[in-house]
């Protein structure tokens, strides 16, 4: 019997994030939304790019350890500086990576049942986006493409039009969206703005979700309209550092077992608060 492929490929760069006590740690949406999807039974495989640094590759270890792994090898990972002021965290960017290319390939190769797109500094462009068509469910963050990135600068939020046209199309052809609030400060000052704002650039197809810390989440499903899912589990003494990634991993999978949008949206809340309260 041939083995049945991964639940969930994750794509997208690794990240070295340096923090205010000076120590480094590994982090990513692709690692993030793998240990997640992996905590919850589910098999998962990766395709990233990293550097050499002890982080990436202790990082890349776990990874291949949890699943199939494609690697790109770049001089140096995507590097942060994290900064807490007060309750809000700032990212300063040290270093920018390298681009990760993807090819119908390398999807093909693996035969996932799902896939999630997450990129953390523009390094998947809009053929990295079409490649993969025929995997049933595919879900893009789209924080990675809406950053303001210049090294020794804090990140900070750009308007949908950064995006470009072929970007654009592309994402709107898949099958569900994720940005956060923060994401889309420069669009919108609230979710339900920035939903609208997204179905008008983005069209009619994706659902298209805005998490919104201890707001909840706010999603547009194109078969039911706007709904806003409150937070259940309250985790005031967690670091929420990958929640978004986990959330949106977790939702993929939700989506490709056959869950409704809102079905697969709070299993997905559910999901990644199990995550974050497992690292207490």
């Amino acid at each position: 019997m041939i083995p049945a492929g991964p639940d969930l490929l994750i794509v997208g760069g690794l990240t070295v994030d340096r923090l205010a006590d000076g120590s480094t740690v590994a982090g990513g949406s692709v690692l993030h939304a793998a240990r997640a999807v992996a905590a919850a039974g589910r098999r998962v495989a990766t395709i990233t790019v990293a550097g050499a640094e002890p982080q990436a590759r202790s990082a890349l270890a776990e990874l291949a350890a949890l699943g199939p792994s494609r690697v790109t090898a770049v001089p140096s990972s995507i590097r942060f500086a994290i900064r807490h002021e007060g309750r809000d965290r700032r990212l300063v960017l040290e270093a920018r990576g390298g681009n990760l290319p993807v090819t119908d390939g390398d999807f093909s190769a693996l035969d996932p049942r799902s896939t999630l797109l997450g990129p953390v500094a523009g390094e998947l462009a809009a053929g990295a986006v079409q490649a993969g068509a025929d995997v049933p469910v595919r879900v893009a963050t789209l924080q990675g493409w809406l950053r303001h990135l210049v090294a020794g600068e804090a990140a900070g939020p750009l308007a949908l039009a950064a995006l470009g046209a072929d970007l654009s199309a592309a994402l709107g052809e898949l099958d569900a969206l994720v940005a956060s609030d923060e994401d889309l400060a420069a669009v919108a000052p609230r979710p339900r703005g920035q939903l609208e704002a997204l179905r008008a650039h983005l069209g009619r197809r994706p659902l298209l979700v805005v998490t919104a810390g201890a707001d909840g989440v706010w999603l547009d499903d194109p078969a039911t309209g706007i709904h806003h899912l409150r937070v259940t589990q309250a985790l005031d003494e967690a670091s929420t550092i990958g929640a978004g990634d986990a959330f949106a991993g977790l939702l993929a999978v939700g989506l490709r077992n056959g869950l409704t949008a809102l079905e697969a949206t709070a299993a997905g809340m559910d999901g990644a608060a199990a995550y974050l309260a497992s690292r207490r």
